[in-house]
């Protein structure tokens, strides 16, 4: 954890010349030295943070606070993915997750890390920018400079690609949309039956009934915007 100490509630790489905040996928990886030195506070305080987080916000914070996220959505009007409802692999974000925290574990390093196309855009290419006299420039910088240009890619194919099929953080946060206190409200008694807001949704969500409550739902709103007939509202609670 950098500077201030708090853990990130989206994706966010430590490697970033202008870091404040833990990732907290990078704080997970390093489980394996935690547990070594009997540092038990700092897995248990990243837990908990992004329990507080999830309990009072779900993944929101995918919606309206990564900056990763935000690259894929000005990368939105290039795809198609307003109409692109497939959702049949939402859980190989999970599938990541746990690779990534095992290979870790086993390799007693931050190897997810040394992919993530967000410390690509955060961390690498601004060093280098920053740095550029710097002649240590190895192998990982590439492979940085082509998971981040994959991903651009496939998030112009599909809409929030990333988002939806990889981010281990947005796994996380995604199993509070259950229990969080942020939620859309859905008024059937307005609803007309026209699944406008389906087909504004960026993750994909195919049933107005997942609305907040799905795992891929960021609660990024635009759905509501879409309804005209106010059916879908923001509320705070059960």
């Amino acid at each position: 954890m950098l500077k201030t100490g708090f853990v990130c509630p989206f994706l966010y790489c430590h490697g970033c010349p202008f870091a404040a905040f833990g990732c907290p996928i990078g704080i997970l990886q390093n489980s394996r030295d935690f547990v070594t030195f009997n540092q038990f506070g700092v897995i248990l305080f990243t837990l908990g943070s992004l329990g507080i987080y999830g309990v009072i916000f779900g993944r929101a914070f995918c919606g309206w606070g990564c900056p990763f996220g935000t690259l894929h959505d000005l990368l939105s009007p290039l795809n198609r993915g307003h109409k692109d409802r497939t959702t049949d692999y939402q859980y190989l974000k999970y599938a990541v997750l746990l690779l990534a925290l095992t290979a870790a574990w086993l390799a007693s390093d931050t190897v997810f890390c040394k992919f993530c196309p967000s410390g690509s855009l955060f961390a690498a290419l601004p060093f280098r920018i920053l740095n550029s006299g710097f002649s240590g420039v190895g192998l990982y910088f590439y492979i940085h400079m082509a998971t981040l240009a994959l991903t651009v890619v496939l998030a112009i194919i599909v809409s929030r690609f990333w988002c939806r099929y990889i981010c281990p953080l947005g796994a996380i946060a995604g199993i509070f949309n259950k229990v969080g206190m942020l939620r859309i409200h859905l008024d059937d008694s307005r609803c007309k039956q026209c699944n406008e807001c389906l087909e504004g949704c960026v993750m994909g969500i195919s049933e107005k009934e997942e609305i907040g409550y799905s795992t891929d739902c960021i609660l990024c709103g635009r759905c509501v915007e879409r309804c005209g007939e106010e059916a879908l509202s923001f509320r705070w609670g059960r």
